[in-house]
Formats: structure tokens, sequence, C-alpha cells
């Protein structure tokens, strides 16, 4: 039945795109150049690097009848100051169903930066994990994942557990679900304000767990809200020592496989080990491919 599901929804979405590149009249023309401007100017975004990767959000509802599938958000900031400073952007999402039952997930996003005639390869973070479905509404699957260059003082960091996704509501328009996992973190901090003469360098290893909610909702045919909320901690600590995250996508769907993507994103540190403000936020704009 759920694969049933799928191919139609396959097949109205390749109708409706065959409809709009077969009818190229001026105002479809029109229409497409308005979309051009708004993609344009929506790559100007605000860069997002936080220690959580919020990878719940970029979770994808699975094509049974595609092996390979995933989609790509490429950003483009250009900022002209002492040397132009012009940076690229770009997360990837790719899936490989194996037997209808296994799904191997890579997420990767990578940042280079060029100041002048320089290139740099900056912020960026790997995530990848090995679904498991037990039932159709019940996965487990161990997952690894790795930040560098990460904001506030983060240069590095890595974890790796096993997590479990139950599905409370999975319908076409509405998706509510609830993520659990205890995993190991290590990571490698920068306190810029240590004293002279003392190690800068703060390092945290330690086993977690974590408890997320998240909501995928359709609007219509051209809206998607997803909003997750998240908590970490070490299983002793509760919410004493707490890591909470919020997360908010809204995607506009231009076509069936391009949209605009827009993401808010918060986390609270209730106890973070260098001199950092608890709180911090992010919002992000940019371009949203699926193949």
């Amino acid at each position: 039945m759920e694969n049933n599901v799928y191919i139609k929804k396959k097949n109205y979405l390749q109708h409706r795109l065959s409809l709009f590149l077969s009818h190229q009249t001026i105002n479809n023309k029109a229409h497409f150049g308005k979309y051009a401007f708004i993609i344009i100017m929506l790559f100007a975004a605000i860069p997002m690097k936080a220690q959580m990767l919020f990878s719940e959000n970029l979770t994808l509802d699975i094509d049974s009848t595609k092996t390979i599938q995933g989609s790509l958000q490429p950003e483009i900031d250009f900022k002209t100051e002492k040397k132009h400073v012009f940076t690229i952007k770009n997360t990837a999402n790719l899936n490989v169903l194996i037997k209808q039952k296994r799904i191997i997930n890579l997420i990767n996003k990578l940042e280079i930066n060029t100041v002048g005639d320089k290139i740099a390869v900056s912020e960026g973070h790997v995530h990848a994990e090995y679904r498991y479905l037990l039932y159709r509404v019940f996965e487990v699957y161990p997952y690894a994942e790795s930040l560098w260059a990460g904001s506030r003082g983060m240069v590095f960091k890595l974890s790796t557990g096993l997590q479990a996704r139950y599905r409370f509501v999975n319908t076409d328009h509405l998706k509510l679900f609830a993520n659990t996992a205890l995993f190991y973190e290590f990571e490698k901090w920068e306190d810029v304000d240590a004293p002279t003469g003392t190690n800068s360098y703060l390092y945290s290893r330690s086993i977690k767990n974590h408890l997320s909610l998240t909501l995928e909702y359709t609007i219509g045919e051209k809206w998607d809200l997803i909003a997750t909320a998240i908590h970490q901690t070490k299983p002793k600590d509760y919410f004493r020592k707490a890591r909470f995250g919020g997360a908010v996508d809204l995607i506009y769907h231009i076509t069936p496989k391009i949209g605009i993507r827009g993401a808010y994103r918060f986390i609270y540190d209730s106890h973070p080990i260098v001199s950092i403000g608890k709180n911090y936020t992010a919002v992000n704009a940019g371009l949203d491919i699926a193949f």
C-alpha cells in the first residue's frame, strides 16, 4: 500500500512538471524570471554554524521506487570588505535504498571561502547513518557525525552512537516522530579569552543521550513545514547541564524538484565549557534541489 502511494505521488509530480515545461508561454517565462530573481536574492544568506547538526530536519521521505535519491542546498555569499570575500556553501543529502528496508544516509556540508586571491575550506560537517526499518513506523540505526571549524570556538567534534526513530503519525500531509539515542561525543574547543600563558584549548569526552521530537506538515501543494525540538545531556545530569536545540524549516516548492528553503536554528547550552554566550540563533535561506 505504501509503495502505491509513493508511485502515485511520483506520477503526479512528473505530470505537473511536464505541463509546466510543455507550455512555454510568455507568462510562464515571466514567472520563471521572477522566481530566478527571488532565488538570486535569497542566496545572500547568514552563515549557520553550531554544535548541533539538526539532521532530523533533513530526513527525507523515501521513494521506494528509487534506489538513489537525495537533495542539494547550495548557497552563495559575497561581501565587499578590505578584500572581496566570496563564499560557496553546499549541503548534500544522499540516500541509498537497499532491499526496501535498509537505507544508507549521508549528509555533508562544505564551505569554501575566497579572500582576495586565497582559497580556504572552512566550516563543514558530515553525518552518516545506516537506517534499518524494523516495522512500518519504527527503525533503528547506528550513526556517526563530525563537525569542524564550527562557530563560537568549537574546533572539532566527533560523535557516534545508536539511534531509534518511532513515527506516531505518518500520513501524506502530516508526520510526527520521536528520536532517542545514546552516543559518545568528543569535542575540542578554543577559549579565545583564556589568560596569556595558559592552554586555550579545552576538551570534552562524554556519553550522552539524545531526545528529539519532529513535526513535518505539508501545506497545500507548495509548502512544507518541518520543526524539531532537541534535548541532549549526560544521563546523570538531566536538565542541569543540558543542551537544548530548536529548528524550523519552511520550504516553498517552485517545481516538484526545485524549491526555496528558509531555516531558523536555536541552541541553548546551559553549561558551555568555554566562555561563550549560552544562546545561539541563526537564520538561513537558499535553494533546495531534489533528485
